[in-house]
């Protein structure tokens, strides 16, 4: 078994693991006020609740709290050693260890089995199986190579390697880690950039439909080099099925379907064009951390526990997410217990 082989098949095994579960996601802001709650710092009663009803699900096998790259990347801004340690502890509690693979790489998948599955092939395996890592490859996998070894044997140190990596902690991750030197991105900036752009082609968007096109064809604009290879791979492999779904539907029709099976940049897109729609608002550089979250949890988990702001802005009638995920919001500790107990008996 070659070493691509041996890491897909863990992949999937997890992924299968992690789809049979519910999966709750919580935006930093919920994992830091069960954190407080943890430390003894926060006695409010519905927090006290929900922490307790998670742990018991998490520990009967039913329920995980999967993380996203967004969730680390804000973990590593906190200053304080010890409330980072304590939230770091509460995510290897309540996750199993689990997060969704890095959203470049996800996009990737999701176009992938999109336009493999356009083509007609079939026995994929689900997207919800395939999007799933453990936090030590939370930004990518890599692995020892160029060594001294013969290939067989650089081949078993890196399977051993990869099975130490898969099981590593983030309470662990955390130790070898220098925070001072950790470089954030200015998300200001980059929302700043944004809010320009769309200033300058403001009088060119007509609806909110307009907005999302433009958004997501500006995302998909990203993945071309990808996007030529699949079609290539496709054509290749002889599918004729592509062919004929594509004349069978019209260009408006074809369009929203493939667009809502890319699921992360269908998200993206939808909160870009809401805010760009909005044309008093402008984008924040936590508005573009929390869209990550809005991504991640709409596109592959069960409940979101999020600010009211991010659930007002992706409840929105006209952006349709709640009809495309069956992905429950909540902006309060209460709101997401009641959903537990509706949900889970």
């Amino acid at each position: 078994m070659t070493l691509e082989q041996y890491v897909r098949k863990k992949r999937v095994q997890l992924g299968v693991e992690v789809a049979s579960k519910y999966r709750i996601y919580l935006d930093l802001r919920f994992w830091i006020l069960l954190r407080d709650v943890e430390l003894g710092r926060n006695d409010n009663q519905d927090l006290i609740q929900l922490l307790s009803r998670i742990k018991c699900l998490v520990d009967d096998g039913v329920v995980i709290c999967p993380i996203s790259e967004t969730v680390f990347v804000e973990l590593m801004k906190q200053c304080d050693r010890e409330t980072r340690l304590a939230t770091t502890k509460l995510i290897d509690r309540l996750s199993s260890g689990v997060t969704l693979i890095v959203n470049p790489e996800r996009i990737s998948q999701e176009l992938c089995n999109a336009i493999y599955s356009q083509a007609g092939a079939e026995n994929l395996i689900p997207i919800d199986e395939l999007v799933w890592t453990k936090l030590s490859y939370i930004f990518g996998e890599s692995h020892p190579h160029q060594t001294p070894f013969d290939p067989s044997e650089e081949l078993v140190i890196q399977k051993s390697f990869f099975d130490h990596m898969w099981d590593m902690t983030l309470t662990e991750m955390m130790g070898y880690l220098d925070f001072e030197s950790w470089n954030q991105p200015d998300w200001q900036k980059t929302a700043d950039r944004l809010n320009l752009g769309n200033k300058e082609h403001a009088d060119e968007i007509r609806s909110y439909k307009q907005a999302y096109r433009v958004e997501f064809e500006g995302g998909l604009s990203l993945f071309k080099k990808q996007l030529l290879k699949l079609f290539k791979e496709v054509e290749n492999a002889g599918y004729k099925e592509f062919e004929a779904n594509s004349e069978s539907l019209s260009h408006k029709d074809r369009f929203r379907k493939f667009s809502k099976s890319v699921r992360t940049l269908h998200i993206s897109a939808c909160c870009h064009a809401a805010v760009r729609w909005d044309q008093k608002r402008q984008l924040t550089g936590n508005d573009l951390l929390d869209f990550h979250h809005a991504e991640a949890a709409l596109g592959y988990c069960n409940l979101f526990l999020t600010e009211k702001p991010l659930k007002t802005l992706v409840s929105q009638n006209h952006l349709g997410l709640n009809n495309d995920f069956p992905c429950a919001v909540e902006s309060s500790a209460a709101g997401g217990l009641g959903v537990l107990n509706t949900k889970i008996s």
